[in-house]
């Protein structure tokens, strides 16, 4: 005779509270626990990635204003310009997050071959993580890299971006 199981035999929960009579007993499964940041890459291959994506999204804004210039027959005004520091943040972003969640690295990161890796043994970088090492990013890009200091004086010290995003630098 066949074994049939309906879905009140596989219980939601973790196995920490009481089991059903009909569910056989399990162990729980074993979570990932954020470890210590991987060593992180050096500081100068991380200048060169930062450069090689700034260069990207400067070379893209300039294309952009170009064919805007071409299309109007005039450079863009004060408001213009907001516009086109907003489509600068935007694209770095875009340009950012979306190849580190797909490939664990950016342009500029393969370059100079580095990847991201997370802390915990977890297959690829999750967005949420690309996106807080984007924001740590930013947020020293917009102290004029003074938030680098605590990483100049220890050349493995992870970055403020890799403390904001649980994930390291590493070379390949």
């Amino acid at each position: 005779m066949r074994d049939v199981r309906t879905l009140e035999d596989f219980p939601l929960h973790d196995g920490a509270s009481e089991s059903s009579p009909a569910a056989p007993a399990e162990a729980p499964l074993p979570r990932a626990e954020p470890g210590p940041l991987l060593e992180a890459a050096p500081l100068s291959a991380r200048l060169s990635a930062a450069a090689a994506d700034a260069a990207a999204v400067l070379l893209l804004t300039a294309a952009a204003i170009l064919a805007a210039r071409l299309r109007t027959g005039a450079s863009p005004g004060p408001a213009g310009l907001l516009w086109v520091a907003v489509f600068v943040v935007y694209l770095s972003a875009f340009a950012t997050v979306v190849p580190i969640v797909a490939f664990g690295r950016t342009l500029g990161m393969a370059l100079a071959d580095l990847s991201a890796r997370p802390a915990a043994a977890l297959p690829g970088v999750p967005a949420v993580t690309a996106l807080r090492r984007w924001l740590g990013t930013l947020a020293t890009a917009a102290t004029g890299g003074l938030l680098l200091l605590w990483t100049a004086r220890d050349a493995q010290a992870p970055t403020p971006a890799d403390r904001f995003s649980g994930c390291a630098l590493i070379g390949d």
